[in-house]
């Protein structure tokens, strides 16, 4: 139904959060049930996380099960490292090199929060998919402790910042804009695009600094409340058609 909105408890037997980049691998995997023409948008230097258990073997797993995979991205270099996709485009503008209703399925995990104006890109997307055809998105939640913190710092500090913290390169730490993060306007731009229907699933974000001692306590805190109110919850998880 259009602007559905759902929270989902995903969590292992222990009591772990599932990822939310397991949960979208798993409903790609539902939808790829025959032959799909496949397009990823921001595609980067892999389809599956390296950091992902068992990715190789996933990623592989998806790509036999598509007619093909096409990737597009606006960096080059990362697009020179990518094995997954059977062709990589440089697409660094919102027009599609492609016609209209070419792909029966778009994907698109952690990119749009780095699009600054998603709403012509949306509307090309919508394009060259098939009437009946999906989009599944991953991105964060506007109110995730981490979407706010970034939000409060100035994009030019970011690459420094984010390559001490985490296990990546300055060069793939790219400006995030955040226009395509709030449940309420993710649903306005789908509708706007053209897409009739949309789901939103808000997902648990498992902590991400746990080895940093002051923002471990911090997001772990975040997360608590997470649990009382979905809304804080950390990732969205969007599916329109």
């Amino acid at each position: 139904m259009l602007g559905e909105t759902h929270t989902r408890d995903d969590k292992t037997a222990n009591g772990r959060v599932h990822h939310p980049q397991r949960i979208y691998f798993d409903r790609i995997g539902q939808i790829l049930k025959s032959p799909t023409r496949w397009l990823d948008v921001g595609c980067g230097r892999q389809l599956v996380p390296w950091w992902m258990k068992g990715n190789v073997e996933l990623e592989d797993e998806l790509k036999s099960r598509a007619r093909w995979l096409v990737g597009i991205d606006p960096d080059l270099m990362a697009l020179r490292d990518n094995r997954a996709c059977h062709l990589r485009l440089k697409v660094d503008k919102s027009v599609l090199p492609f016609a209209d209703g070419a792909f029966d399925l778009i994907t698109s995990n952690m990119v749009f929060e780095h699009v600054e104006d998603p709403r012509p890109l949306l509307a090309e997307i919508r394009r060259v998919l098939r009437r009946g055809g999906r989009l599944v998105m991953l991105t964060p939640n506007w109110l995730d402790i981490v979407t706010i913190a970034a939000r409060s710092v100035p994009n030019r500090l970011h690459p420094a910042i984010v390559s001490r913290l985490e296990a990546r390169g300055e060069e793939d730490v790219y400006p995030t804009y955040f226009r395509f993060n709030r449940p309420g306007l993710v649903k306005k731009l789908l509708h706007v695009a053209g897409f009739n229907d949309c789901r939103i699933d808000l997902l648990d974000q498992p902590d991400t600094y746990s080895h940093v001692p002051v923002l471990s306590r911090i997001e772990a805190a975040w997360h608590g409340l997470a649990q009382r109110w979905p809304v804080l919850r950390g990732t969205l998880l969007i599916e329109a058609k």
